[in-house]
């Protein structure tokens, strides 16, 4: 049955329980519609605003047809405005008053508008060829009847003269799933809502296929070859790895870098000459952008390739015969346990790149299956997953030019903003790819920068040093409203093409073989293993940050290991990771200009900005610098709901009577378990407190230009910046608390532990001051200076 529920969720919930219908809390079918943290001291009512206010969907399963029958009966006597014949009527008329709606799942649910109109593409593109399609299955808890599930699709393609492509059953996030192909003329039918496969009972949903599919490559756009140092490699096992394309594992600058473990895809698979994206992904992290000439990492990168290029096409593609969440599924598994009776191919792995999304997918509602499954392995393994957060090419309308000419010839400045305004207003179509709403990943944009210098004659670079996103990164937000992507980082300048569009001009990302970052090719001849290209995206972001992980989880590991413990095998070694790789960004420039620039009040332009630059751009050198006039410190431990650990931190002499500009810098990142079937997923939150449990740090510093302290508390990590230069004669006790407060969202998870790492820095803007580090180091290691439990520790200085 389908509940369609009027206004906020939370009270149709109490009605629903005066009537016995608790188990429609764990079945809530995700919309646009968030549950809103209410804070006592909630700075402004027009953050309601944000949240709003529509119909939410709640997919129930009866027991029986009676039960059914029952409820069915007693609405359409409701709908006819029949008064209550009893007290029992009563109490279900109160609950009929929080509803639009009542019925039994039909095909309009089965067969959506997205399905509808990937079949209309489908059919216009390929009129002659076959349509491939993903039916999601009713998951049953009864493990007979999931057995039969695949005999039942073979019959049901029998009928309509179709094919099983696949077969995919994950039990841990509730999924059973088929690709499946059929004639177009079935397809056609089905997009009317009619035949076997729209009345399929034991089929949940028809959704387009999941696929993700690169960019084609211009052969002009190689580079010439160049020469690159031997490897100086260590022998440690991997930390990292590289769920994406197969790369050119003898490339000059991968040889005997990478450690490549075949699951599902094979080198046969990727002809050599076409292995892009895998080879890009693994240059980019190895060794950055190669036009900024950085060091290399030390490290081997583990790879389990999961594109293949198929003869035919002219880009890599997932299988297209697979489901690639059961690709996924097998590749995480191969590292961890083991899959085929071998043994686990990467037990130490801590950071898995993951830059793969599916095209067909942007994030509307709740999580996606691919984005579940993230999030159960992240939180299962204790693994760090960085997600790129996905690239939307289709050109956007933007104002103020009638046509491409007048485009062309505008003042820079002007063009800029003009371009800001149309992405802001063209937002709604350009939702992060899945799976890069998964809640315990850690999602990334892309910024618009490179090391490469110039724009070739007669193109546009769209935007000058600002810090913006490129043109063609996604934006969040994520699974209820939480911040996507988290953090951004360098992504390549994306060249603004623009064609006339209605009665003005449309513009999009182009790329161009000049302008980019420089990563290893393969060399479509054949002739050497020396080529480099030039490329951008979200997924060279996420590369990045890879990348920047690696680096700190060296310093970590060092840090652990002073304290005779092995960091990789800690619960909290992911939190960890991504704690620290937040905890240095922020909005900067960036977002000075787009709060000046988006319309509304200040919740809502800083919710806009958050949906393109999540907390800010990442800064590595922040974090792994030491500086006199900053100190970090670092706890980590487990929690479980209901229960604050309180960190007493020293606040520096330096800080008191003077107005230098004082920063203080929280960031808490916590794993939490999920809930497949609840629109509220998450299974534990946890916020950053003071020691009474409220947002009252100290007097001495105040919130800045950054997302809304309640949108952070929506996802699984929270960063606050706050800084002043009031004077402050006072230090009182000479400490502030710091308390992490954990909750049960569902109650099925109220004894459950979680991890969680807390990142705080104090900082003096003025160098000269120079004494932060070594007072606060002094101070902090006394035994009165935290809770029970880890200490926390100082990461720069040990870098």
């Amino acid at each position: 049955m389908i509940f369609e529920v009027i206004g906020p969720v939370a009270n149709f919930i109490d009605a629903a329980r005066a009537v016995g219908l608790e188990w429609l809390v764990e079945d809530q079918e995700p919309s646009r519609v968030a549950e809103k943290d209410v804070d006592e001291e909630a700075e402004d009512s027009e953050y309601d605003e944000l949240i709003g206010s529509g119909g939410n969907l709640l997919y129930v399963t009866m027991p029986t047809i009676r039960g059914l029958q029952y409820i069915l009966t007693r609405w359409e006597r409701f709908t006819r405005r029949e008064a209550p014949r009893d007290a029992n009527d009563k109490i279900w008329w109160a609950l009929f008053g929080y509803l639009a709606d009542v019925r039994v799942w039909s095909a309009r649910d089965r067969v959506d508008a997205v399905a509808q109109s990937y079949i209309e593409r489908m059919l216009q593109k390929f009129p002659e060829k076959p349509v491939r399609l993903e039916l999601d299955l009713w998951f049953r808890e009864n493990a007979d009847l999931r057995s039969v599930a695949q005999i039942y699709i073979e019959s049901l393609l029998s009928v309509v003269n179709g094919q099983l492509l696949d077969f995919v059953t994950i039990e841990e996030i509730s999924y059973q799933a088929a690709l499946i192909e059929i004639p177009g003329a079935q397809a056609a039918i089905l997009q009317t809502l009619q035949g076997p496969l729209a009345n399929a009972e034991k089929v949940m949903r028809v959704r387009p296929q999941s696929l993700f599919r690169t960019d084609e490559r211009e052969l002009s756009d190689l580079q010439t070859e160049g020469g690159f140092p031997d490897p100086d490699i260590d022998q440690r096992e991997p930390i990292v790895a590289l769920i994406d394309g197969y790369p050119v594992q003898n490339h000059s600058l991968l040889a005997n870098r990478v450690d490549i473990e075949e699951v599902d895809v094979t080198g046969e698979m990727a002809p050599v000459s076409r292995r892009f994206h895998g080879t890009a992904m693994a240059s980019l992290i190895l060794h950055g952008d190669l036009g900024a000439d950085e060091a290399s990492l030390d490290r081997m990168l583990k790879v389990v390739p999961i594109l293949a290029a198929p003869q035919g096409l002219h880009q890599e593609c997932t299988p297209p015969e697979k489901l690639p969440i059961g690709l996924v599924h097998r590749a995480v598994v191969a590292l961890m346990d083991g899959v085929d009776g071998r043994e686990a191919q990467g037990e130490r792995v801590v950071i898995i790149n993951h830059s793969v999304c599916d095209v067909q997918a942007p994030f509307t509602r709740g999580a996606s299956p691919w984005a579940k499954l993230l999030d159960y392995f992240s939180h299962k393994y204790h693994l760090l997953f960085v997600v790129s957060a996905g690239n939307c090419n289709p050109p956007f309308p933007i104002d103020t030019y009638e046509d491409p000419d007048e485009f062309d010839e505008a003042n820079e400045i002007e063009r800029q903003l003009v371009i800001l305004r149309g992405l802001e207003r063209a937002k709604g179509l350009r939702q992060v790819l899945s799976p890069a709403e998964a809640i315990n990943v850690l999602t990334v944009g892309a910024v618009h920068e490179d090391a490469s210098s110039g724009v070739p004659a007669g193109l546009t670079d769209p935007f000058g040093p600002v810090g913006v996103t490129n043109l063609a990164s996604a934006v969040g937000l994520g699974v209820n409203r939480a911040i996507k992507p988290e953090i951004v980082e360098a992504g390549g300048r994306q060249l603004a093409g623009v064609k006339s569009h209605d009665e003005g001009v449309a513009v999009w990302a182009r790329e161009h073989g000049d302008v980019g970052q420089l990563a290893a090719a393969p060399d479509p001849t054949g002739g050497t293993a020396r080529r480099t290209v030039r490329t951008t995206g979200t997924s060279n972001a996420a590369a990045l940050i890879t990348r920047s992980a690696v680096r700190i989880a060296d310093v970590v590991e060092e840090i652990y290991a002073e304290d005779g413990e092995d960091w990789k095998i800690l619960r909290t070694r992911a939190t960890i990771l991504r704690a620290l790789l937040v905890h240095s960004s922020r909005w900067g420039e960036a977002g000075t200009l787009l709060d000046s620039l988006y319309p509304g009040s200040w919740q809502r332009r800083r919710e806009i900005i958050s949906r393109f630059h999540g907390y800010g751009r990442h800064d590595l050198s922040r974090t792994l610098r030491a500086d006199g006039s900053r100190i970090t410190l670092l706890a980590d431990d487990l929690i479980k709901p209901e229960e604050r650990h309180i960190y007493r931190i020293p606040i520096p002499r330096a800080m008191i009577g003077n107005r230098e500009l004082r920063r203080i810098v929280l960031t808490l990142a916590w794993s939490s378990p999920v809930d497949p079937n609840s629109a509220r997923y998450r299974g534990v939150t946890a916020e950053i407190v003071d020691g009474d449990g409220k947002r009252k740090f100290w007097a001495g510093v105040k919130p800045i230009l950054q997302p809304h302290p309640d949108a952070g508390r929506r996802g699984t990590v929270q960063h606050l910046i706050l800084e002043d230069k009031k004077l402050i004669n006072d230090a009182g006790s000479g400490t502030f608390n710091i308390g992490v407060q954990a909750r049960a969202v569902l109650p099925a998870f109220a004894d459950t532990e979680v991890p969680y790492a807390l990142a705080v820095t104090l900082e003096l803007a003025q160098p000269l001051r120079s004494d932060v580090f070594q007072d606060v180091a002094a101070r902090v290691r006394q035994p009165e200076g935290v809770r029970t439990g880890p200490v926390p520790v100082q990461v720069g200085a040990r870098s």
